[in-house]
């Protein structure tokens, strides 16, 4: 049986339920507007009945591990299993979700444990078996695939001259190339447009249960009211990162209002929605992370304006206005001091590092044990928790010149897909150019959430692309092989 804290498990079970119910209209309507993905030469009279079995076999084992208590989590795994079997794009949605909820690390259950393993072997497998029964033996890739698998290689390279090679290649294992695994499944697993949308809410939905378990965690229980910052459970006790990833998903949920017909409810739930994000992180008190709300603010606008030269004089002051409110933000001076001189040491050894070791840098992980080295023994205030508090310039610090490059390559040739879909989905540059300005502040150059944000909009771009030639029998995605971004 599962044990825990009663709400976060209910919470839990109320947002994995969503994603559920989010699949199936998925599948519903891919199934009537016949945009769904044919299986050729499987007999569905066959499939149907096995994909039913899988289900009840599941629900049966969940049920029987978790009680009668995890009736509706062991429904919703059930499901979302037979799912990703089903088809590749839940498979990966499906991994992305409990990526980013991490239900292992709030309930005490030696089955849920298991399941990043299990899940991903099973996601690795459905997209495998799939491109197999499809007879689909090719890749999507594009120049900002090339910058990933380039960095993601010369990153592992950086490994030698960090100094601790044990330990950098099990951080390598379990947390960069979860990222670098999941960027690629995204841009290969999306062949039509539609396909976008069960990553959107898997992204969507599990950064909402994030934010509403912060909620809890620090409103809730009165946290914050004693003069704490924001915090979440488990990986996201980080004030900053809870933040910058509530920025990074704001346009993404916002998003999914355009159906609301009925302007007056569309503007309303946009506005509570933006509301709450925005008080959560107005409490976290991370400086970056207004900044982001500010540049998510200006953006927008801008994207709306019809006179773009009065609108960038407008973005210019909005820019300056945002700069004015970090003032108000209460924190304590001795904290906030300290914090911006800290930036200053590791921002400065950052550069340091990566002109003095143009090749790898001090290698993956090797900031920390360098520090000392490049700052002539300042190492600022914050123990063993000490960071380039820069994505880019932490890039450059343990990857070097080149891996710098390669990193903003990446990025470059993303915001030219999101700046193609500017008019018709700006979701994608306004998430951009917001996360992009948080990330200034904060180390997620490893992180998981750069590459679904990137996956996400290289894997859209790729249907605005003008001016494509279309390999024939293989569609966009033999076009995209073919020329590249």
């Amino acid at each position: 049986m599962i044990t825990g804290d009663d709400f976060l498990f209910t919470l839990h079970q109320f947002i994995i339920s969503t994603l559920c119910l989010f699949f199936v209209y998925f599948a519903w309507r891919d199934q009537a507007a016949k945009t769904f993905d044919r299986l050729e030469h499987v007999n569905l009279k066959i499939i149907g009945p096995l994909l039913i079995g899988i289900f009840l076999g599941l629900f049966m084992l969940f049920l029987y591990e978790w009680g009668s208590l995890g009736i509706i989590i062991s429904f919703a795994f059930a499901l979302l299993i037979t799912f990703s079997i089903f088809d590749p794009k839940y498979a990966v949605s499906f991994f992305i979700f409990l990526l980013i909820s991490r239900p292992w690390e709030i309930f005490k259950d030696q089955m849920m444990a298991g399941m990043p393993r299990d899940i991903f072997i099973l996601c690795f497998l459905s997209f495998v078996g799939h491109k197999i029964i499809r007879k689909r033996f090719y890749f999507q890739w594009n120049m900002a695939s090339a910058f990933v698998l380039f960095f993601a290689i010369w990153t592992f390279f950086s490994i030698i001259p960090s100094g601790q090679i044990v330990g950098a290649m099990i951080d390598y294992e379990e947390v960069f190339i979860k990222g670098i695994i999941v960027y690629f499944l995204i841009v290969n697993v999306v062949d039509k447009k539609e396909f976008i949308l069960p990553v959107q809410s898997a992204l969507v939905l599990g950064i909402t249960e994030k934010a509403l378990m912060s909620f809890y965690n620090s409103i809730f229980l009165g946290k914050v009211s004693d003069g704490d910052r924001l915090t979440s459970v488990g990986i996201f006790e980080n004030s900053n990162d809870i933040a910058a990833i509530m920025i990074l998903v704001i346009p993404f949920t916002l998003a999914f209002l355009k159906g609301i017909t009925n302007t007056i409810i569309r503007y309303l739930l946009g506005f509570v929605i933006f509301s709450f994000y925005f008080y959560l992180i107005w409490q976290s008190k991370s400086r970056g992370a207004v900044l982001g709300v500010g540049a998510l603010a200006v953006a927008w606008f801008w994207l709306q304006a019809q006179n773009k030269k009065v609108a960038s004089c407008i973005v210019v002051i909005g820019m300056i206005a945002s700069l004015g409110v970090m003032s108000l933000i209460k924190r304590d001076a001795e904290d906030v001091e300290g914090s911006t001189s800290n930036r200053k040491i590791y921002w400065g050894a950052a550069i340091n590092m990566g002109i003095r070791n143009p090749l790898f840098g001090v290698g993956y992980n090797g900031f920390p044990l360098n520090l000392l080295t490049y700052t002539d023994g300042h190492v600022g205030t914050e123990g063993k928790h000490k960071t380039a508090h820069s994505t880019w310039l932490l890039a450059l610090a343990e990857t070097g010149i080149v891996g710098f490059v390669f990193y903003v390559g990446i990025w470059v040739f993303s915001f030219k897909s999101a700046w193609v879909m500017r008019n018709d989905h700006p979701e994608f540059l306004l998430g951009m150019l917001s996360y992009g300005t948080a990330i200034t502040f904060l180390s997620h150059t490893y992180m998981l959430y750069p590459y679904i944000l990137l996956g996400l909009t290289v894997a859209s771009g790729q249907f605005y692309i003008k001016n494509e030639e279309v390999v024939p029998d293989k569609g966009l995605a033999g076009a995209v092989l073919a020329k590249g971004l």
